[in-house]
């Protein structure tokens, strides 16, 4: 006799049943075999045996008279599907998404528009901005007879104070 022999993983996992009667007539063999030879697995067998009358010795507990009932109604809530239109912050919340995307759109837009306007739409005022140092100037070029003259005037630094403003 091998004192030794242990019950599998497996066969432990089926001595409640074994106990109570509910094993198939093979599973059954295999186990009375195992317990006939080994005197550890006969102790694991008793041990659980033991655990399973003293269970029967503590108080039963009583479930209360609307216990299934509640535990129907929580059953066929988990089985319902989550909706969130049925939500009550569902309606504030899809009513502020879309007040905040029509804000975003318009902002962008007028994003668009302005940075269209800035760069694209030629500014008529340009060509005077480049033109205002002869503007400035407008009086003295009209005093002045000849075009040498102001070419001297220029190159020797009179206008250069004027075009630093």
């Amino acid at each position: 006799m091998e004192k030794t022999v242990r019950l599998n993983a497996d066969q432990r996992e089926d001595l409640v049943a074994y106990l109570d009667g509910e094993l198939p007539d093979d599973q059954v063999r295999q186990i009375d075999t195992i317990v006939s030879r080994s005197e550890v697995a006969r102790h694991e067998v008793e041990v659980l045996a033991r655990t399973w009358e003293m269970l029967d010795v503590l108080p039963s507990a009583k479930a209360s008279n609307d216990f299934a009932s509640r535990t129907m109604t929580n059953l066929k809530a988990l089985e319902a599907p989550y909706v969130f239109a049925n939500q009550w912050w569902y309606a504030p919340l899809k009513r502020t998404i879309s007040i905040a995307a029509w804000l975003a759109a318009l902002l962008i837009c007028g994003w668009i528009g302005f940075e269209v306007a800035k760069n694209r739409i030629p500014n008529p005022h340009e060509e005077l901005l480049q033109d205002l140092p002869l503007i400035e100037n407008l009086d003295s070029y009209q005093e002045a007879r000849e075009l040498d003259f102001i070419i001297q005037l220029k190159q020797n630094g009179l206008f250069d104070d004027a075009q630093g403003k």
